[in-house]
């Protein structure tokens, strides 16, 4: 009897170490899965800001080309460049230029309605530079599709709106 208590009880606590270890494998593992997930989605976002920066010294080198003087807000002041990625200036003429180097996201009348929020912002608070300057808002990208609602916006808005493809 004692025999069988005994072999009974090993057993018990053999049955409660092997499940014990089994949920603490699974649970490290699904840990480990997330921490690969998440450097993944961080070296993902850095690789989609490398690509934006890219663009931008891209645009930048296109408006010189032109004869602009060209002023990188968007590496000057990283995320608190207001919206505006460039400035160029040529003779009385100023740009606000805007870069979205995006393959596969489309743009929206969001994100012009925005862009000329920024840009109203922007010549608010420079009021001085742009006095005298004949100011022209530019949204570059390397998207090449169009919605309707981006299309109608565009005919009712001081905006230019350029495509430019990316150059990697």
């Amino acid at each position: 009897m004692e025999l069988i208590l005994f072999s009974i009880g090993i057993f018990v606590a053999l049955r409660y170490l092997y499940w014990r270890r089994k949920y603490y494998r699974y649970k490290n593992q699904k840990i480990k899965k997330n921490k690969q997930h998440n450097l993944t989605f961080q070296s993902e976002w850095e690789t989609n800001k490398e690509k934006g920066d890219k663009y931008e010294l891209q645009i930048l080198r296109y408006y010189k080309k032109q004869g602009y003087k060209v002023y990188p807000q968007g590496f000057i002041k990283g995320k608190a460049d207001g919206g505006i990625d460039l400035v160029a200036y040529k003779g009385s003429e100023a740009l606000l230029i805007q870069c979205k180097n995006w393959e596969y996201k489309q743009v929206k009348q969001e994100h012009l309605r925005i862009f000329m929020g920024d840009c109203a912002a922007y010549l608010e608070k420079n009021q001085k530079i742009f006095a005298k300057k004949n100011v022209r808002r530019v949204f570059i990208t390397s998207c090449e599709n169009l919605d309707y609602g981006v299309k109608k916006f565009l005919e009712e808005n001081d905006v230019e709106y350029k495509i430019i493809t990316y150059i990697s």
